[in-house]
C-alpha cells in the first residue's frame, strides 16, 4: 500500500471520527443540568478540604491517563495495522477542542449514572482525563518506536519467545518520555481546573468543591483577598507535588535513557530531605513486597498467574469482545443520530453556517495574535535558559507553577486594568489565549536546544561563532522541530482556551466578545441546538483542515531539513 492511500485511508477515518464526535454532541444535548451548587462556603476553613478533593480528582484523572496511555501506546506501537488506525483517532482527539464536547459529556454521565452528583463528578474527571491523556500517550508510541535497533535484538537473543518483553523491554523505555509528559500533563489539568470544577449550561450552573472553583466563586464575587490566598495554596501544592514526586521521578527516569550526550553530567535535582521521605517509603514497600512475593522470580510468578488465569485463548476472547462492543456502541451511535437528523435538519439555518464561519475568524485573529507575542519572549527566553544552565535549573519550577495557575481565575483581576482601554474585551481575551499557548512553545523551544549533541556545540564554539550568527547557523534550525511541535500543542490548547476566554459570567453579568467561543456559550444559554451544533461543526472542521493542509506537511519539512545528528 502506497504512501497517498494510506494517508487518504487516515483522512477517512478522521473525517469519521469528527463526525461520530459531533453526532454524540448531538445526541446528548440537553437543555440544562438540573443540579445544586455546592460550593456554598467560602471561607479558610474549607479551603484545605477543596484542595484535597482537587487532587483527588487530578489523582484519579492522571491514573486513568498513565493506564490508557500505556495500552494504547504499546498497542499502536507494536503492530503496524493497528497504528494505521489508532493513530489517526488519538491525532483527532489531541487536535479537537474537547471544552467544546463538554456539555454533552456531562450529560452523557448524568443519563448513565442514576445519581446526578456522582455524574458530574465523573465528567468532571473526564475532562482532566482529556486534558492529560493524548500528550502521554504520544509519548509512550514515540518510546516504543524509538528504541534503539541494536537494543532489541540483544534483548529477543535473551528471551527468544518475548514472555517477560512488556516489563523488561518495552515498559522501562517509555519509562523518560512518560515521566517527563506527566508534567506537562498535570500542568495541563492544573490549567483547566477551573473549567473541569465549574460548569454553566443553559441557565443553570454547579460547582464542585474545589480549589479552582474557590478562587473562581472568590474572584468573581470580589473577595480578593480569598483569591490569593486560593491562588497561594495551588502554588504551594505545585511546588510540593513538583519537589517529593515530579524532580525524584525525573532524577530516576534517567537511569532508563539508553544514551547520554558525550560530556552530560549527571544532575542532582533531589534535597536530602526528600530522599530520606523515599528511601523511608521504599523500606516500607520492600517489606509488603516480601510478603506478598516469597520467591526471588516476582515479575515471572505474575507472568505466570496472569497467563494462568487468563491463557491464550482467553485473552483472544476478550479482544475479540472489546472489537465487538466497540462497533456496537458506534452503530448504536450511528441508529440514533440517523433517528434525529431529520429534525436536527429543520432546526438549521443558512445564517448560522455564515455567523459561525465569522466567529471563527475573529477567534483565529486572536490566536494569531497571542501565537505572534508567545513567540517574541519564549524564543529568547528558552535561548537564555540555554545559555545559563544553573539559572535554568531555578527557572524552570517557577516556570512551570506559572503554567499550572489556572488563568480564568485571574480574569476579574485582568478585566478590572483593561476594561478601561478601548477593546479592553479583546485584550482581556488575548492574554487568557496567550496563558493557554505560551508553555508549550517554551518548553518545546528548550527542550529542542537542550537535544544538540555536545560535540556541534564544541564544534561551532571552536570557530568563534557567537551572537546572532550562532542563533541562526546552530540554536534556530536545531530548534525548529521542537518549536514547529510546540506550535501545533499552542494552537491546540489556544482553541480550548477560547471557550472560556471569550465569554465569561461574573456576578450575574455576561462578559463576551465576538469568536467562535463565545458562540458555543451563547448557543447553548439560550438552548439554540442548530446553531451550537453547527458552530461546533465549523470549529472542528477549522481545526482539522490546518492540521492536515498546513501543520503536518510544514512539520514534516521542517524535520526533514533540520534533523540534527551527531
Amino acid at each position: 500500500m502506497d504512501r497517498e492511500s494510506i494517508h487518504f485511508e487516515n483522512i477517512v477515518i478522521e473525517l469519521f471520527i469528527l463526525l461520530a464526535l459531533i453526532g454524540f454532541a448531538y445526541v446528548f444535548y440537553k437543555r440544562e443540568i438540573v443540579t445544586v451548587n455546592r460550593v456554598a462556603n467560602l471561607t479558610v476553613r474549607n479551603l484545605p478540604y477543596y484542595t484535597l478533593r482537587s487532587l483527588i480528582r487530578m489523582g484519579v484523572a492522571y491514573i486513568f491517563s498513565l493506564l490508557f496511555s500505556i495500552a494504547y501506546g504499546f498497542a499502536a506501537a507494536t503492530s503496524k495495522k493497528r497504528a494505521a488506525i489508532m493513530l489517526p483517532i488519538l491525532d483527532i482527539f489531541q487536535s479537537v477542542p474537547v471544552l467544546g464536547f463538554f456539555p454533552a459529556a456531562i450529560f452523557f454521565f448524568i443519563a448513565i449514572v442514576p445519581n446526578k452528583i456522582v455524574g458530574v463528578e465523573l465528567a468532571s474527571i473526564f475532562l482532566i482525563f482529556t486534558s492529560q491523556v493524548w500528550n502521554m500517550a504520544f509519548g509512550v508510541y514515540e518510546s516504543l518506536t524509538t528504541i534503539p535497533k541494536e537494543i532489541k535484538e540483544a534483548y529477543h537473543f535473551f528471551d527468544p519467545y518475548g514472555k517477560l518483553a512488556f516489563v523488561r523491554l518495552y515498559l522501562p523505555a517509555t519509562i523518560p518520555k512518560l515521566v517527563y509528559n506527566s508534567i506537562v500533563s498535570w500542568s495541563n489539568g492544573w490549567y483547566f481546573l477551573v473549567a473541569c470544577e465549574i460548569f454553566a449550561v443553559g441557565s443553570a450552573s454547579y460547582s464542585l468543591p474545589g480549589i479552582g472553583s474557590f478562587i473562581m466563586e472568590s474572584a468573581s464575587e470580589s473577595k480578593i483577598s480569598l483569591t490569593l490566598l486560593g491562588i497561594l495554596t495551588l502554588i504551594v501544592v505545585i511546588f510540593l507535588l513538583d519537589l517529593f514526586i515530579w524532580k525524584p521521578l525525573s532524577q530516576w527516569s534517567r537511569r532508563f535513557r539508553y544514551s547520554m550526550n558525550p560530556g552530560e553530567e549527571e544532575e542532582t535535582e533531589v534535597w536530602g530531605v526528600v530522599s530520606l521521605f523515599w528511601e523511608f517509603v521504599g523500606k516500607i514497600l520492600r517489606s509488603l513486597k516480601n510478603k506478598i512475593v516469597k520467591n526471588e522470580s516476582g515479575v515471572l510468578s505474575f507472568y505466570n498467574i496472569v497467563h494462568k488465569v487468563f491463557p491464550s485463548k482467553v485473552l483472544y476472547a476478550i479482544n475479540k469482545t472489546i472489537l465487538f462492543a466497540t462497533l456496537l456502541l458506534t452503530g448504536l451511535l450511528v441508529y440514533k443520530i440517523a433517528i434525529v437528523f431529520p429534525s436536527f435538519i429543520k432546526t438549521i439555518h443558512l445564517s448560522y453556517f455564515l455567523i459561525s464561519i465569522k466567529a471563527t475568524f475573529f477567534s483565529f485573529v486572536r490566536l494569531l495574535i497571542a501565537y505572534i507575542i508567545s513567540v517574541a519572549w519564549t524564543i529568547p527566553v528558552a535561548v537564555l535558559m540555554f545559555y545559563h544552565q544553573k539559572g535554568a535549573r531555578i527557572l524552570s519550577p517557577i516556570l512551570q507553577i506559572l503554567a499550572s495557575i489556572p488563568a480564568v481565575s485571574l480574569f476579574p483581576l485582568i478585566l478590572y486594568y483593561f476594561i478601561k482601554f478601548p477593546h479592553g474585551l479583546d485584550i482581556t481575551a488575548i492574554i487568557l489565549i496567550l496563558t493557554g499557548m505560551q508553555w508549550y512553545l517554551l518548553f518545546n523551544a528548550y527542550g529542542g536546544l537542550k537535544t544538540i549533541p555536545n560535540d556541534i556545540k564544541e564544534v561551532v564554539d571552536s570557530m568563534g561563532i557567537r551572537g546572532p550568527l550562532k542563533f541562526k547557523r546552530l540554536l534556530l534550525p536545531a530548534s525548529l522541530p521542537s518549536i514547529m511541535t510546540g506550535t501545533i500543542t499552542a494552537f491546540g490548547g489556544g482553541w480550548n482556551a477560547l471557550i472560556i476566554a471569550e465569554y465569561i459570567v461574573l456576578k450575574g453579568k455576561v462578559y463576551s466578545v465576538e469568536g467562535i467561543g463565545s458562540l458555543l456559550d451563547k448557543s447553548l444559554a439560550s438552548n439554540n441546538q442548530g446553531l451550537f451544533i453547527v458552530a461546533l461543526t465549523v470549529m472542528v472542521l477549522t481545526v482539522f483542515l490546518i492540521n492536515h493542509f498546513v501543520y503536518r506537511p510544514l512539520y514534516d519539512k521542517i524535520a526533514e531539513r533540520f534533523n540534527m545528528e551527531a
